[in-house]
């Protein structure tokens, strides 16, 4: 009886080693390909809209239709934050108050999220009718992309190791500054 026992826990741990590994591993592989295929379509979107200078409704729903080919779930925020110039100002004690220092300005950024930008790309009064969103030279755009939904991978490794595993595999943040206005 023994012996039995012995070939049984052997043939399980055979199956282990000769299935589950190499499919676990395969599947790992498959979300990093996944990751770089993400990386590869957030760079051109990006890209694009640096080099025109705005985001177009057709750019973004490509970059969706694209993203979706995965068959995962994402979350993409966008940002832009953009340049804007503020006088310094200088206090004046004779007249006790505040004044601009004539030629002096600041640099400071202010930033629009995803909410705004999809607005403008989509408005709820008529999806149809969006624009494009426009950005000026200087002005910073970024995008980050995380999937929602547990890839096999994770589903497999919560399986091996006993234990709940965050859904987040595949992420990724790309941004830069606009070289040109859109015409």
């Amino acid at each position: 009886m023994p012996n039995a026992l012995s070939k049984v826990f052997a043939l399980l741990i055979a199956v282990v080693i000769l299935f589950v590994f190499p499919i676990k591993n395969e599947l790992e592989r498959q979300d990093e390909t996944s990751r770089m295929y993400v990386l590869n379509e957030t760079i051109g979107l990006v890209d694009s809209v640096r080099n025109l200078g705005y985001l177009s409704p057709r750019m973004y729903e490509e970059f969706l239709d694209e993203l979706a080919a995965t068959g995962n779930i994402y979350k993409v925020e966008m940002e832009h934050a953009s340049l804007i110039y503020q006088p310094v100002y200088e206090y004046n004690a004779v007249s006790g108050t505040y004044d601009a220092v004539e030629g002096e300005y600041e640099q400071t950024y202010n930033s629009t999220y995803a909410d705004v930008i999809g607005e403008c790309l989509f408005p709820e009064a008529d999806p149809a009718a969006g624009k494009n969103y426009e950005m000026k030279q200087g002005d910073f755009f970024t995008v980050r992309v995380v999937n929602q939904n547990k890839t096999m991978a994770t589903k497999i490794q919560e399986i091996m190791y006993g234990r709940s595993i965050m859904a987040e595999k595949i992420f990724v943040n790309y941004g830069g500054m606009i070289k040109d206005e859109g015409n």
